[in-house]
Formats: structure tokens, sequence, C-alpha cells
């Protein structure tokens, strides 16, 4: 059994594997495997133990430690094939500059990927804005980044985009952010009135932040419209994530208390003024049509 364990599997030049040096080799990276998958619970496990261990902190801890793991598996797997390293240095050398050509952009991707992992300018669970995608990060992988939309929908992001391009990140430093409802109220209505209401309406949510943490609830009078008076509600919330739904919450809550006080929201109107020699041209214009046969 023994000799067999010697039997040459793979021979070049004066170097060769031998079957027991492929069984170490493997169990070698089975191990690093088993090791890798360890550590990445034991920190799920920490991070559910401890409130203040973010899952971003989990993320890039994992992604070390994976990286890590897996580089000194594969560098003592390959001790054990009995590969000379300066050799396999002057291979990879050689090879650099063709695979440089050929997988530039899969390079670009995997040093963006890096850099987003190490300067946590984008975390898992960010709300971020790339280009038309908006939505949460779910993954930062080594070529890519995994955003998932309000829809469910995963969409992939390139890392290079991700450092090269212009991202929104609305929970970088904070949860809280500001939003904007736009109201328009009909000619003759109290502004001052209008504004009191939608000031009750705003104080009186429980997610707008009223601590003195950000800018209090203001409405603004924007300007004297075509068929309405523009006023605009601007308040902060605690958890700008929850926008669509508090923005709803405050429409319907403004709609409700402006009906009550018989405040009109109007709807566009125009004003058609025809003089008395056109009316007569379209009342001989419809007699006219009105004669001809089907």
């Amino acid at each position: 059994m023994f000799t067999q364990l010697d039997t040459v599997l793979i021979q070049f030049e004066e170097n060769s594997i031998t079957f027991g040096e492929a069984i170490e080799a493997s169990l070698i990276l089975l191990t690093t495997y088993l090791v890798t998958r360890a550590a990445l619970k034991g920190l799920e496990r920490a991070r559910r133990n401890r409130p203040n261990f973010a899952k971003s902190h989990q993320f890039v801890l994992g992604r070390l430690l994976a990286y890590s793991i897996g580089t000194i598996g594969t560098l003592i797997a390959l001790a054990a094939l009995g590969l000379d390293f300066g050799k396999l240095t002057l291979i990879a050398s050689a090879l650099s500059v063709g695979i440089g050509f050929g997988l530039k952009n899969a390079i670009n991707n995997f040093s963006s990927g890096i850099i987003l992992i190490f300067a946590r300018a984008v975390r898992v669970g960010d709300w971020v804005v790339v280009g038309q995608t908006e939505g949460i990060v779910d993954k930062i992988n080594l070529l890519s980044t995994q955003i998932q939309t309000r829809d469910n929908a995963d969409v992939i992001v390139p890392n290079s985009d991700m450092i090269s391009n212009q991202v929104t990140n609305w929970t970088l430093e904070k949860p809280s952010g500001r939003i904007i409802l736009n109201i328009d109220v009909a000619y003759g209505s109290d502004t001052k009135l209008v504004r009191k209401l939608l000031l009750e309406v705003a104080k009186s949510h429980p997610a707008v932040m009223q601590d003195g943490s950000a800018k209090q609830p203001i409405v603004l009078f924007l300007g004297f419209g075509d068929s309405a008076l523009h006023l605009e509600l601007r308040c902060f919330i605690k958890d700008i994530m929850d926008h669509f739904i508090v923005t709803s919450d405050l429409y319907f809550a403004i709609d409700d208390i402006l009906r009550k006080n018989a405040i009109e929201i109007p709807f566009p109107q125009r004003e058609l003024h025809v003089k008395q020699g056109d009316l007569a041209n379209i009342v001989r214009l419809e007699e006219s049509s009105e004669e001809k046969p089907l």
C-alpha cells in the first residue's frame, strides 16, 4: 500500500508529483476549507451575541479571514506537492503580461473590490444609488457588488463602477435623512392655516425627528402656479429607508386634515375665451358635419 503512494502521477522536467503528495495536498485544501468555514460561523455567532458588532464589520473580518486562510492553505498545499516556488514565480511573471491584457477588466474589478472592502465607503446593509440602480448592498464580492432593489431584484454592479462612478450612500454616517412633500392648494386658501396644519401633521408622526439632532419640520411657499399655490413640506425622519412609508403616511394625513378644514386641493384648469364671430363659425362647422351622410 505504501509503495502505491510513491507512484508518480505527473512528471515534468526534474519535478514529479506522486500519489501520496496529491493526497496530502488534497487533505490540506480540505482542512483549509473546513477551518475557513468554522471561522466564518464563529464570526456569525459573535455578531449575534454582541449587539454592537455590526454586520458590515463581520463582512470585512470574514473576507480577511477567508482570503488569509485560503492563501496560506494553498501555499502549504503547493509546498506539499514539492513545487519549486522560485520557478513558479518566474512562470507567473511571464504569464502576468499576457493575462494582464486578457483579464484587464477582471483585475480592475478585483482591485476595486479590495478597495471597497477596506475603505468601507460602501458597506453591506447600506442603501446606495449607483446610476439607475437603487437598493440595499447585499454582498461585496471580489469582482462585483450585489445590490437588492425594493422589488427584491438582485442587480450585479462591477466593482470598478462602484469606484469610478458617483455613488450616493444614504446611510454612510447615520440612518436619518430628509424627505420633501409637495402640496398644492387652491387660490384663496389661508396659507398661514395651511402651514400650521402641515406642521401639525409632520410633528404628529413618530418617525419625524424632533429631538434636536436634526432640523425641525418646515413649510416653504414656493410660488404661484397656473391653478394652485405651491407649498413644500420638508422634514427629517429617523430611518431614511422608510421614506416611502413615511411619505405615504404624511400624504394620507395631509389629505384628511385639509378636507376637514375645507381647504381645496385643486386640479389643473384652463379658461377658454371664444369671440362671437368664432362661435358662429364653430356652430356652422358642426351643422355642416351633421348634414353629411355616413
